[in-house]
């Protein structure tokens, strides 16, 4: 017998119902047969915007858009057949005529005989779930465009302890630089393609990633290639992880840099050697020669080095030409370097200078090796525009045992004047370094007093030369050049005392006295209503001081001036021997502003190295290329050529060595920015500093302002490019 409920128990049923729908979130309403809505609860009409009394009694398609009528009445049908629709995805228009997505669960309603009667539904906003979803989409199909159309080499890489940098995905232009197909990588871990040598490093890192040690690495690293040739390449890799921050995998980017690790290559072997000749440069021979002390000091042996020049060469130069001097220079230097053991080194120290080291020998057996480089110069005509040339080379010996003292730059210079003095008994023979030579070191030492003094008492003094703006036609700024006074009151040039105050380690100190002065004048300038720029020279070891830029930093605070107004020299001479510090010297000075310029441009190798390593704004273009412009077609082609390089590099160019309007007019022509020389402006004392240069383009005349003449001593008693005018400091 069937329980009997009061009707009272269904009346609070259906209210309690009744509630439950109209304080829902989802939107929950009802249509008949022919999809009149019959019920609308609250829920639908926050979703939808409808009221009740809006809603009730319409039709149900007024929430459909056009496009999706069809696939709507399918779903009726669906439903009405007595079936159910679980989670339907679709769209809805709202009152405001907004469009949103919705998820719909409906199924029929039957009344007590089972008669289907209309539709219920269920309908939920899941319009930010499809947009996080389509986010979703996009953000991986642009990953996979990004991965799969990159032009570097990108990869996945498992992280699975068990199976560690196996690949499970590649890129084409990953195939195309190691050279094995994307099924073929996918069989291999990123170990089965790095060098035996790098595989340790490569692993480690990558074993820090994992481990969160570091959030990122980048190496560079050796690829081995499918046809197993090594191939540089820069490796970039980093985690992805899910949103709960677990790793999932490596994305591993290599990119080929074997082109720029072999040219990196092809300039730190320009830096070390003679571009003539191939042997070492005085740089790198330096270095090995203080490298061979040290051993001998620590072993107990000893060594020797032997200092060559070729006698009456510039005969030859002067007679033959400077392209039969360099054909000569290069066949003593191959002549020489054949008869040496292979523990010996040869270095091309400049001009038609050689030098060799000779470890582990004593003096008898460095004065065999002599005569037998003599011999084989003496005894072997070389041959130049097809006739032979006999020559002669002159030798001095400076040996060196353990305990000694002496540096590798002492013994050069010991070697040195014991070949000049071979020179002076007759050429053609070698000579020891002998105490008789204790008497030019001595001459030294006075030199050195006398710098010491000069500043202790404040005695240097500063020329100025003007540099010319040639789209302006206005100066622009001027470089400081030093003088010392001599003993009788003349101004002595650099050429006269810097190689001693370079070799004595004065040169610090003049550089910081140069480079205060030019900060006070500039601050003096400034606050006389005038501005001024200028340019200073440093030498190579005040570059690599790690205190000057501190210093420099003080002076240009105290002063309260633009550091851009401060241009600081190197020249391509200067002998930088640590290029970390020099590198960091640069950087420092170039943040807050500073101007850097890289004198003598295009006189050796050095310049590309030093342009390679430091962020230079000026190239000073070497005087040698601008003497003979005019008469010079190479000279034209190399001018070209450097300031093309320089404008790609957004470098500024200045010309040195300007020595007539038909020079100046071929600088402006080649779009060189600035000229520098006795055409422009002549070498003269601060005091005339504000008296105008005139500047006349069109009558091709450039002319010093009024002013004294140049005083003695100054680089404007001497014809421009003489050895007296020493680059460094005017």
């Amino acid at each position: 017998m069937a329980e009997v409920r009061p009707p009272q128990a269904d009346i609070a049923l259906e209210a309690w119902l009744a509630s439950i729908i109209e304080s829902s979130t989802l939107g929950i309403l009802s249509k008949t047969r022919e999809g009149v809505i019959t019920s609308w609860n609250a829920g639908a009409e926050r979703l939808y915007g409808y009221s009740q009394d809006d809603a009730i009694g319409q039709p149900a398609s007024l929430l459909v858009p056009a496009e999706r009528l069809c696939d709507e009445e399918e779903i009726l049908r669906q439903v009405l057949a007595g079936g159910r629709v679980d989670h339907y995805e679709t769209e809805r228009v709202r009152k405001d005529g907004g469009s949103i997505a919705v998820a719909v669960s409906a199924s029929p309603i039957k009344d007590a005989d089972g008669t289907l009667v209309g539709i219920s539904a269920i309908e939920r906003d899941i319009t930010d779930r499809k947009r996080v979803e389509e986010a979703l989409g996009e953000a991986e199909a642009c990953f996979k465009s990004t991965f799969e159309d990159a032009p570097i080499g990108m990869a996945r890489l498992s992280i699975d302890p068990a199976s560690p940098g196996r690949f499970l995905e590649v890129n084409q232009a990953f195939c195309e630089l190691t050279g094995y197909s994307r099924e073929q990588l996918e069989t291999l871990d990123c170990e089965a393609l790095t060098h035996p040598e790098d595989v340790e490093e490569d692993a480690s890192l990558l074993a820090q990633l994992v481990a969160g040690e570091i959030q990122n690495y980048e190496i560079e690293t050796r690829c081995i290639h499918a046809e197993r040739h090594v191939v540089w390449v820069l490796v970039t890799a980093s985690l992805v992880r899910d949103d709960s921050g677990k790793p999932l995998y490596c994305i591993r980017q290599i990119q080929d840099i074997q082109e720029r690790k072999q040219f990196a290559g092809h300039l730190e072997y320009l830096a070390d050697h003679d571009a003539l000749t191939g042997l070492f440069n005085r740089r790198r021979f330096v270095r090995e020669l203080s490298h061979q002390m040290s051993y001998a000091h620590r072993y107990g042996e000893g060594g020797a080095v032997l200092f060559l020049d070729i006698d009456n060469f510039k005969d030859v130069n002067d007679t033959l030409g400077h392209q039969a001097g360099d054909e000569l220079i290069a066949s003593v230097a191959h002549l020489l370097g054949e008869r040496l053991r292979e523990t010996d080194a040869i270095a091309r120290l400049g001009g038609d200078e050689f030098a060799v080291l000779l470890p582990r020998v004593g003096a008898d057996e460095a004065a065999a090796v002599a005569r037998g480089l003599m011999q084989a110069v003496r005894q072997n005509p070389l041959r130049s525009t097809g006739r032979p040339i006999a020559l002669t080379v002159s030798v001095g010996i400076a040996p060196f045992h353990a305990g000694a003292g002496t540096t590798a730059d002492d013994l050069l210079i010991e070697a040195d004047l014991a070949m000049y003095n071979a020179k002076e008994v007759g050429r053609d023979r070698f000579v020891f370094a002998s105490d008789e030579q204790q008497a030019r070191m001595e001459n030294r030492l006075t030199w050195t007093g006398r710098i010491r003094k000069a500043l202790d008492e404040d005695l240097f003094v500063l020329y100025c030369q003007p540099i010319l703006d040639l789209r302006s036609n206005e100066i622009s700024q001027y470089e400081l050049l030093l003088r010392m006074p001599g003993t009788s009151g003349e101004l002595l040039l650099p050429a006269s005392f810097l190689y001693t105050a370079e070799r004595y380690d004065l040169i610090r100190r003049i550089d910081r006295w140069v480079i205060s002065r030019a900060i006070e004048l500039i601050g003096d300038e400034r606050r006389a209503g005038r501005e001024l720029r200028l340019e200073v020279n440093v030498s190579g070891r005040s570059v690599a001081d790690p205190e000057l830029p501190g210093f420099i930093v003080e002076q240009l605070d105290a002063a309260s001036i633009d550091p851009a107004q401060l241009i600081l020299e190197v020249t391509e001479t200067a002998a930088i021997g640590n290029m970390d510090e020099a590198r960091r010297f640069v950087a420092r000075l170039t943040d807050i502003g500073c101007c850097f310029a890289l004198d003598d441009f295009g006189a050796g190798f050095g310049s590309f190295y030093y342009l390679k390593y430091l962020p230079l704004d000026y190239l000073k273009i070497d005087g040698e290329f601008i003497r003979n412009l005019p008469a010079s077609n190479t000279d034209q082609l190399i001018l070209r050529s450097i300031v093309q390089m320089a404008n790609g590099l957004g470098k500024k160019t200045i010309a040195e060595f300007v020595g007539d309007e038909a020079s100046l007019q071929l600088l402006r022509e080649h779009g060189v920015q600035y000229a520098q020389g006795y055409h422009v402006g002549r070498p003269r004392p601060l005091t005339e500093l504000r008296a105008p240069v005139h500047t006349n383009a069109a009558a091709g005349q450039h002319s010093q302002g009024p002013g004294p003449s140049p005083s003695p001593g100054s680089s404007a008693s001497q014809p421009e490019g003489t050895s007296a005018d020493h680059r460094r400091f005017g």
